[in-house]
């Protein structure tokens, strides 16, 4: 379905207001300032791997041997620990809660629950 021209300029000036609004610089920078650092990186990438495998190996029935779930233990303990990975996920809850606030607010102009909506497009 093709926009009309005032709605297509309503949407690129909410997208240019929802790029340059708080949550969605301080996400960017936290994503940005954590991709820099190679150790935060390999960390993350290294518990997201371990997850991964240990879930899909469960999920298959194998029992799985201790030291790899104390394993995981650990590099979980440090995700949730480590400064760059933290100031993200902080960031990225600030935002979500943002762009909720956002769905909320349109679908009172809208008068219909812009979630839905939107799921329906």
């Amino acid at each position: 379905m093709p926009l009309s021209e005032e709605l297509q300029r309503a949407c690129e000036v909410l997208g240019r207001t929802l790029a340059e609004s708080r949550p969605v610089r301080e996400y960017l920078e936290a994503q940005a300032r954590l991709e820099a650092d190679p150790e935060a990186r390999a960390l993350e990438e290294e518990f997201r791997q371990l997850y991964q495998d240990l879930l899909t190996r469960q999920q298959a029935g194998e029992e799985l041997p201790r030291e790899e779930v104390d394993r995981f233990y650990r590099l979980r303990n440090q995700v949730e620990v480590h400064p760059l990975i933290v100031e993200r996920d902080v960031a990225l809850g600030e935002l979500k809660q943002y762009f909720a606030d956002v769905a909320f607010q349109l679908s009172a102009l809208l008068g219909a629950d812009y979630t839905v909506l939107a799921r329906r497009a």
